[in-house]
């Protein structure tokens, strides 16, 4: 019986070292083009090795688009199994990160490399208490690959950040999923709406110390509620405090 060769797999169009390799290139381009302007970028750097630093870029991040789509559509069936006492809808959302924001994570973080990575893909589910993020939490690590565990909960970052991360493993790329709870989504959405309108990288520590104390404070009220616990009266007059101080720098809500 005549058996049917098997097709020879496709070679991928890069490399890793070359996509590593296009990301420094277009922070440099990038970085050159501010500093220099454009025409000093094209000159340094080459219109063409620009365009096929960008497809490289483009490509990696593509391979990140159905193991996305997997893990958000398992998620959704997670939340559903761990969320059906609670009453409405359960926030389940999905994005890749943007090409410029990948750039932008090289240039925060000197040592990365775009195929080191973890956050390309990302996937967010905004659950109604800590109880229900917790929960969650141990149903995926039961049922996913996961390889890494943040907790801004028990640890939360310098500016406030809380929210359970979890990096798991499908299809052979790295997925992160966020677990936050309403009140930690809220504070997450403000800071960062709040740069965007100002043109400032909040979320990232830029601006200035006197809104990171106001935003700072805010989380760890809103920790408390969160635990079932009532704020104490210094730290809701601090908050006070704090906001009289930059109000009239923060976007107004007109």
């Amino acid at each position: 019986m005549s058996t049917t060769p098997a097709m020879p797999a496709t070679k991928p169009p890069f490399s890793k070292g070359q996509v590593n390799r296009a990301g420094k290139l277009l922070l440099d381009a990038r970085n050159t083009t501010r500093q220099e302007g454009t025409d000093r970028a094209s000159e340094k750097f080459g219109g063409a090795k620009i365009v096929k630093a960008s497809d490289a870029v483009a490509w990696w991040r593509t391979l990140h688009g159905r193991p996305l789509s997997s893990v958000a559509a398992n998620l959704r069936y997670h939340v559903s199994r761990e969320g059906g006492q609670v009453g409405g809808q359960i926030e389940v959302a999905q994005r890749l990160k943007r090409h410029d924001t990948m750039i932008d994570k090289l240039s925060r973080e000197p040592t990365m490399q775009v195929t080191q990575m973890q956050d390309i893909g990302g996937v967010r589910a905004v659950l109604p208490s800590l109880r229900h993020v917790y929960a969650l939490t141990r149903r995926l690590r039961k049922s996913w690959t996961v390889i890494k565990v943040r907790d801004y909960i028990a640890e939360p970052k310098t500016s406030g950040y809380r929210a359970l991360h979890l990096i798991v493993k499908r299809s052979g790329y790295p997925v992160e999923v966020q677990l936050r709870t309403v009140r930690q989504h809220a504070w997450a959405n403000l800071v960062e709406e709040d740069g965007r309108e100002m043109g400032v990288g909040l979320k990232f520590g830029v601006g200035a110390g006197e809104i990171h104390a106001y935003y700072l404070a805010l989380s760890e009220v809103l920790a408390l509620i969160d635990q079932g616990e009532c704020p104490p009266d210094e730290l809701q007059a601090a908050i006070m405090e704090r906001y009289a101080i930059i109000k009239d720098i923060l976007p107004s809500d007109e």
